[in-house]
């Protein structure tokens, strides 16, 4: 049920997990110079962090404005928890290792307003150097795409339009355009959006929950678009050092999107069994350490997506 408040124009959700370096700085930035002009709340879930994320939130914010889960309950279900509780009409989901340069979110929300059609927005994010990362958006997968990856063509030919597709080819991020996915690291939606469409789909642990939500927003008449003023940075390597771990989760999500959004699913998912397969058979002629083998070994743990993953749980 809707709870926007004219007294809070905007709510920004966050979600912390062992972040608590990265948590902190873009806390402190986001009550100094990043501050937007609306007023607004921060709102902090944190899910289970085993170093002292939740207490830096706290004594930034105060202790009403996090809540603590005591666990790991995934990307999804905790900021679906963090929006129950925000009072803003509109809100943007930050990353902890996402932090707004000034004048970021007003520029976000100018858009959004500007074009309420959009539904979402999305932001430029840089690394420290100040060269653009392009993940913080990306195109829809399709057949092709997952062809191109399953080839290695999206690997040799790295941004390029036609096989690397979801890249978006070399577009800067520069201009404001719609596009396929806004990354959930800066991701602007209004409450009228989020409700409409139910929030994330907690079937998502991590990883794909963002593709998802856009998608079904476009299937819903929306266009979300990037605004290229909005720019943050964005903390590289702050996430999962183990590689075969990761892309276990970054798969698992993959699959699901592709069970859920793709019309040929089943050759979807052939293709990113045999793109892994190859991947790791190159490895093992070439003698590299095992990453792509680790990957095709749990192969079971990921290819049936985060549904699978969620039933098996259930009947343990």
């Amino acid at each position: 049920m809707s709870r926007g408040s004219g007294l809070v124009g905007l709510s920004i959700l966050m979600v912390s997990y062992n972040a608590a370096d990265h948590l902190g700085a873009t806390l402190r930035s986001l009550q100094g110079a990043a501050a937007p002009s609306d007023p607004h709340e921060v709102l902090v879930t944190d899910n289970g962090s085993a170093d002292d994320a939740a207490d830096v939130a706290e004594d930034l914010l105060g202790t009403g404005a996090v809540e603590r889960l005591n666990r790991n309950t995934g990307f999804a279900f905790a900021v679906n928890r963090t929006a129950e509780r925000a009072k803003g009409d509109y809100f943007l989901l930050l990353n902890p290792d996402a932090c707004p340069r000034p004048g970021s979110i007003d520029a976000a929300l100018a858009l959004l307003r500007a074009r309420p059609q959009t539904g979402i927005v999305g932001g430029r994010c840089v690394t420290p150097d100040g060269q653009v990362d392009p993940r913080s958006c990306f195109g829809r997968i399709t057949a092709w795409s997952l062809t191109s990856g399953m080839l290695g063509l999206s690997s040799v030919f790295r941004g390029s339009a036609l096989f690397d597709p979801e890249s978006l080819g070399d577009w800067q991020r520069d201009d404001d355009r719609p596009v396929d996915v806004v990354s959930g690291g800066f991701l602007l939606v209004s409450r009228e959006t989020w409700e409409r469409l139910g929030g994330f789909d907690e079937t998502y642990r991590i990883y794909g929950e963002d593709q998802d939500l856009c998608l079904r927003a476009a299937a819903a008449g929306l266009q979300p678009r990037i605004a290229p003023s909005a720019e943050f940075e964005h903390a590289v390597g702050a996430s999962s050092a183990n590689r075969a771990n990761r892309d276990v989760l970054v798969l698992t999500g993959r699959a699901t999107v592709v069970r859920q959004h793709l019309k040929h699913k089943e050759y979807g998912l052939f293709a990113m069994r045999t793109g892994v397969a190859l991947r790791a058979l190159a490895e093992s002629v070439l003698r590299k350490q095992p990453r792509w083998r680790e990957v095709w070994r749990r192969r079971a743990d990921w290819s049936g997506g985060w549904q699978a993953r969620a039933q098996e749980m259930t009947s343990l």
